[in-house]
């Protein structure tokens, strides 16, 4: 049997990949049990988020230091982003003000 991927939210392609396999087989969800960090990191994120919409620089500063090295990058452009957003209207200061204030 191959492997068809599609996009759920596009009912089309689901309704041809239905008639194409019959079926489709979804992995049975492990949850939060076997990853209780994912769960902490959302509501990490989320509090920092919060904090950066709130402009408490130093409270999302303190935050984002302790992150591993390989999130910090990602964060920030993530909270950039959120900030920078027409919708939102609030600025997000620039990478010198991270490194800058460690």
């Amino acid at each position: 049997m191959g492997i068809h991927k599609y996009n759920f939210e596009n009912a089309t392609e689901k309704r041809e990949a239905d008639k194409k396999l019959g079926h489709i087989l979804i992995p049975n969800p492990d949850g939060q049990v076997k990853h209780p960090e994912h769960l902490q990191q959302h509501e990490m994120l989320q509090v920092l988020q919060r904090e950066s919409l709130n402009g408490n620089w130093e409270v999302v500063r303190k935050m984002i230091a302790e992150l591993s090295e390989h999130q910090k990058k990602d964060t920030i452009e993530m909270l950039r982003r959120t900030n920078n957003d027409p919708l939102i209207g609030k600025t997000f200061p620039d990478n010198s003000w991270f490194l800058n204030n460690k």
